[in-house]
C-alpha cells in the first residue's frame, strides 16, 4: 500500500509517499480502508523529531482517519464496510490502517469526512478540556486560531458557561471566535503587555478556568487572572516555551495547574465522546472549523498549512487520492 513515510527528521521535504507493507490487525483491532486522513499540529511536531519521544524512525504519522471498518465489531457498534472513524497510535496518512476497536466509532451518514476528523484529536480535547466545567463558570482561553479552541468556545456555551473569554493574536482569528461565542476577545499586544491588557479590559473579573496551549509569559498572564480556587488546564506549549509556575501563589490561592494529553486514555472512552459529539454537530450545536483536503502525496502542502497557524482549520489528506 501507499504512505507518507519519514526517513529522517526535518521539513515538510521529509514526507515521502512510498510503497510500505499493509498493516495487520492484532488482537482487538480491526483493519480500516481510509478514505481521509486528518492531520494535527501533533504531526508536525513528530515530523521534526520534538513529540513526547517519538524519535524512532522511520515513521509514518497520523492520528485519525475515516475510512471503512474491513470487519465487524464484536460488540456490534459497527458492521463490515460500515464508515467509521477512528484514534490511532499513529500511521494514518496510509491506504490502510490497524485501528484499536475500542477507538473505532460509527460515523452518520450526513456527517463529513473533516467534520468526522475534527472530532476526534481536536473534539475529544475540548470536551476534556471541558469535563469538569460547571454551568454559570467562566473561562478564560488561549490559541484563536486553535480548531480545539473553536471547538471549546462552542461547548463552554453549550454547557451554559456565564463568560468565555479567548485570548487572540488578531486578525481573522479574532472574528471567528466572536462569530463561535466568545464574549470578549482580547488581542494580545505582545507576551511583555498581556498581563495589563487582561487588567485593563476585563476590568478586575477573575475566572473559574483557565485552557492554555501557548505556554510562556500566555499561561503566566492567564493564572494570574484566576480567582482563589480556579483551574488551569494546559494542553500545549504552541509557544515554545514552557512556562515557570510560582508555586507560592498557587498555595496562596488555591490555584489547580493540570496538563492534560489524550494519549494517557486511562478513564474515559472515545467512542463514548466522539459519539456524543456527532449528536450536538447534527444538532447544529457545534460546527468545527474547517480547512482544505490534500491528496496524500501532498503531505507537505498540508503541514504547511498547519504550520503557518493562521487558523486556517481543519486540514486533511484524501488517502483515495494517492
Amino acid at each position: 500500500m501507499l504512505a507518507i513515510r519519514i526517513d529522517d527528521f526535518g521539513d515538510p521535504s521529509v514526507l515521502k509517499l512510498q510503497e510500505v507493507a499493509d498493516p495487520v490487525a492484532g488482537p482487538d483491532q480491526v483493519l480500516i480502508e481510509v478514505d481521509t486522513s486528518g492531520v494535527n499540529f501533533g504531526d508536525v511536531l513528530v515530523r521534526r523529531g520534538e513529540y513526547f519521544g517519538r524519535t524512532a524512525l522511520p515513521v509514518i504519522p497520523g492520528w485519525e482517519v475515516v475510512g471503512k471498518a474491513e470487519a465487524a465489531d464484536p460488540d456490534g457498534a459497527f458492521e463490515a464496510g460500515d464508515r467509521v472513524v477512528a484514534l490511532l497510535d499513529g500511521e494514518g496518512y496510509a491506504e490502510r490502517v490497524a485501528a484499536p476497536l475500542r477507538d473505532v466509532v460509527p460515523v452518520p451518514d450526513d456527517v463529513s469526512d473533516q467534520v468526522a476528523l475534527a472530532m476526534v484529536i481536536q473534539g475529544a480535547t475540548a470536551w476534556r478540556l471541558l469535563e469538569e466545567m460547571k454551568p454559570g463558570q467562566s473561562v478564560l482561553i488561549s490559541g484563536a486560531g486553535s480548531g480545539v479552541t473553536h471547538l471549546t468556545v462552542q461547548l463552554a456555551r453549550h454547557l451554559e458557561a456565564a463568560e468565555v473569554v479567548v485570548i487572540s493574536s488578531g486578525g481573522e482569528k479574532t472574528e471567528r471566535v466572536r462569530e463561535l461565542g466568545a464574549d470578549l476577545v482580547v488581542e494580545s499586544t505582545g507576551d511583555d503587555t498581556l498581563q495589563a491588557q487582561l487588567a485593563e479590559e476585563l476590568d478586575g473579573r477573575k475566572f473559574d478556568l483557565a485552557i492554555d496551549m501557548v505556554g510562556g509569559e500566555t499561561l503566566q498572564a492567564m493564572l494570574r487572572q484566576l480567582r482563589p480556587g480556579g483551574r488551569a488546564v494546559i494542553y500545549g506549549v504552541a509557544g515554545g516555551v514552557p512556562a515557570k509556575v510560582n508555586t507560592g501563589a498557587l498555595l496562596k490561592n488555591g490555584l489547580t495547574v493540570s496538563g492534560l494529553w489524550l494519549g494517557h486514555s486511562e478513564g474515559w472512552s472515545p467512542r463514548e465522546i466522539v459519539a456524543r459529539l456527532f449528536d450536538l454537530v447534527q444538532s447544529g450545536k457545534l460546527s468545527p472549523t474547517l480547512g482544505p483536503t490534500f491528496p496524500l502525496a501532498e503531505a507537505a502542502g498540508a503541514h504547511l498549512a498547519v504550520e503557518a497557524r493562521t487558523g486556517v482549520g481543519k486540514v486533511a489528506l484524501d488517502c483515495r487520492n494517492p
